[in-house]
């Protein structure tokens, strides 16, 4: 059966037939058959429209090519072709092969693609993709032959053949898709298989080139960590030039103090030998960092993070829809000051410190020539704005290893000093070293994200922390069914009860919020009863919003809910307990059903009434044009917008209640 959609044209209605298992392609609009291999091409579409910015007027889906077999010419169809400028005649090949597919297949490898080449006389370049290995491939004729070698890339719109080597800071693109993610697996791919070591150690040999292509890009002049020549790519000689850059980009990071220690554990140099750092700056040049969205960056980034540090101590990436809603309803501005205690690898803070960016170049757009586009003054004008609103952004963690990993996601998103430290967040702030504790004080924060750690098997049992805390003493409940602390300590405590009260008593009193990720198990196992008394004395409750068990699953499975709050300044507390009785106020509740996956974490899609998928490629454009202040529902280039009702949320909470 085919889903029906409305299709809205500039003077007409009209249905238009799903056929199901189809998909729009982002090019044509023609349905196509929903493959792997599809999709493949359907993200590729969309780097040649918004990273090489070629019009789509000039990309043909399919195109029909004559290729010579023995003495015989045979018609074939590439996947997709760039037209030469007004003429019909293609310029660039794209072959599209199956994600599994190998280049050095013979039938539809990249040896196939080199023959497209030579038998197309007006086809300069081509590339064999499967969705995560690119072949880039040039062509030149002399009199006598026809010579096709592999290159680090095509030219975009508007570009010659000069451009195809990182010589000049303008080729860098801003990355789109999955892009960055692909090119992150396929230096994690090409380490394993041409490097080898332990997980770890790559991670953090490949921690110290990403740190060198962000110093390279804090630069003004010839790019530094680039492929300046096919020779620095293929050539020994070359590939030694390659590394010996790197090297000396990253001792520029080794020797800046926001750095100091950062590296100590590891080597002075890059270890990888100069075949595997060419491979990566190849990957990597032509990307700019510091342009690029927050989920372009933070999605590749977890990928290499997540399989080297994540859950060998109860750590698990908070989802980015969570931090995202939870951000937005918080709604900090720049000079405000953000901590998040149990930062893990900066999943909030990153967040926080782009919204926050985001607000100031909103604000300095107003004065620019260009809306579009800042001029390199107006440009490190707001830069350096937003590098300052950076030093009121903390975040601290019990694991250095995370730590360092934070650091590096937050100089990806263009902060360029260390507000984050290995600490034991839920020790008395006095023990911590006095740069930190001159930094991070109680009561001395606007706001506070966190996803604590959480769990019966990771219980806090130092005195030293628990009596510091009113929650991990005995409570009891009083004859007027309210409860009261007692003076014995308990032996031992989860780690999310002694989070819930250090992170309110973190705040400035009467207009510090907090944000908190919280097992419901807190919010209705009557064993915690005493937590919820305590979180209501101490603060109001500002949201509630609770979460479906596929929100960290495949993770794990524990049902939470995110907790907006406010804490009370000692006035208010005085005037409730005077009159014995708390201040009515609003709380915004909201049962969420779906948070844009299923159990095994796949992107589920919305469907109407009937159980079929709403489809609207309308929704693309501003979806792609959005900033993270938007927050919209993810809408994908076919038109299928995930299932997502966090931005919902967000928005009915800032509209209902307007946090002062």
């Amino acid at each position: 059966m085919a889903n029906k959609i409305k299709k809205v044209a500039v003077d007409t209605i009209e249905d238009v037939e799903i056929p199901d298992g189809k998909i729009a392609d982002y090019i044509t609009g023609k349905w196509v058959k929903e493959t792997e291999q599809e999709q493949v091409r359907q993200n590729f579409e969309r780097t040649l429209v918004e990273e090489y910015e070629y019009p789509e007027t000039d990309i043909r889906v399919d195109f029909s090519i004559k290729i010579w077999d023995g003495d015989k010419q045979k018609t074939k169809k590439s996947p997709l072709a760039v037209m030469q400028a007004g003429k019909e005649e293609s310029y660039i090949l794209i072959l599209i092969a199956a994600p599994k597919a190998n280049p050095t297949d013979k039938s539809g490898g990249a040896s196939e693609l080199e023959q497209w080449l030579v038998d197309i006389p007006t086809a300069d370049y081509g590339c064999w993709t499967n969705g995560i290995e690119n072949i880039f491939f040039q062509k030149k004729k002399t009199k006598f032959e026809t010579d096709v070698f592999p290159v680090n890339d095509f030219p975009r719109f508007g570009e010659d053949a000069s451009s195809i080597y990182t010589t000049d800071r303008r080729r860098l693109r801003v990355a789109t898709g999955n892009n960055l993610l692909y090119a992150f697996k396929r230096c994690h791919d090409y380490i394993h298989a041409n490097q080898g070591g332990s997980k770890e150690q790559i991670f953090w040999e490949f921690l110290k080139l990403l740190f060198a292509k962000i110093e390279d890009e804090s630069h003004t002049g010839r790019p530094r960590f680039a492929i300046r020549s096919a020779e620095e790519r293929n050539d020994a000689d070359g590939q030694k030039e390659v590394k010996d850059r790197a090297e000396k980009l990253f001792k520029e990071v080794r020797s800046k103090p926001e750095f100091k220690g950062l590296f100590d554990a590891q080597a002075e140099g890059i270890l990888f030998n100069h075949e595997t750092v060419s491979y990566i700056v190849a990957q990597l040049e032509k990307y700019d960092f510091i342009h690029s969205s927050v989920d372009v960056k933070g999605v590749a980034y977890e990928t290499i993070v997540g399989p080297t540090l994540e859950g060998t101590k109860g750590e698990f990436f908070t989802p980015r829809n969570v931090v995202k809603m939870t951000v937005k309803m918080l709604d900090p501005n720049p000079g405000d000051r953000i901590y998040d205690p149990a930062c893990g690898t900066g999943g909030f803070i990153v967040i926080a410190f782009n919204y926050v960016s985001e607000k100031l170049r909103q604000k300095h757009k107003l004065k620019w020539k260009n809306k579009n586009k800042p001029t390199e003054v107006e440009e490190k004008k707001l830069f350096d704005e937003i590098h300052e609103t950076g030093y009121s952004i903390f975040g601290t963690d019990f694991n250095s290893n995370l730590v360092k990993a934070a650091q590096m996601n937050m100089i990806m998103n263009n902060d360029g000093r260390g507000g984050l430290y290995a600490v034991n967040s839920l020790k008395d702030p006095n023990s911590w070293a006095k740069e930190i504790s001159q930094k991070i004080q109680l009561g001395s924060m606007d706001f506070v994200m966190a996803n604590p750690p959480f769990g019966a098997k990771i219980k806090i049992d130092s005195r030293e922390i628990l009596e510091h805390y009113d929650l991990a003493h005995g409570w009891s409940k009083t004859t007027d069914g309210k409860w009261q602390q007692e003076a014995n300590v308990r032996n031992a405590m989860e780690p999310e009860v002694l989070f819930v009260e250090r992170c309110i008593k973190l705040l400035k009193p009467g207009t510090g919020k907090c944000g908190i990720v919280l097992p419901d198990s807190i919010l209705g196992n009557p064993g915690y009863a005493y937590v919820r008394f305590w979180i209501l004395q101490n603060c109001q409750v500002l949201a509630s919003v609770d979460l479906p068990v596929e929100t960290f699953l495949p993770r794990t499975g524990t049902q939470t809910s995110v907790l907006i709050l406010r804490r009370k300044s000692d006035q208010e507390k005085l005037m409730e307990s005077m009159s014995g009785e708390m201040a009515a106020y609003d709380i915004f509740m909201a049962n969420v059903k779906k948070v844009g996956k299923d159990r095994r974490g796949n992107f589920i899609y919305k469907k109407d009434e009937k159980g079929r998928e709403i489809v609207n490629r309308e929704l693309y454009k501003p979806f792609a044009e959005s900033t993270i202040l938007d927050f919209l529902p993810v809408a994908e280039t076919t038109g299928r917008i995930v299932d997502d009702e966090l931005p919902i949320v967000a928005d009915m909470f800032k509209k209902s209640k307007k946090i002062k």
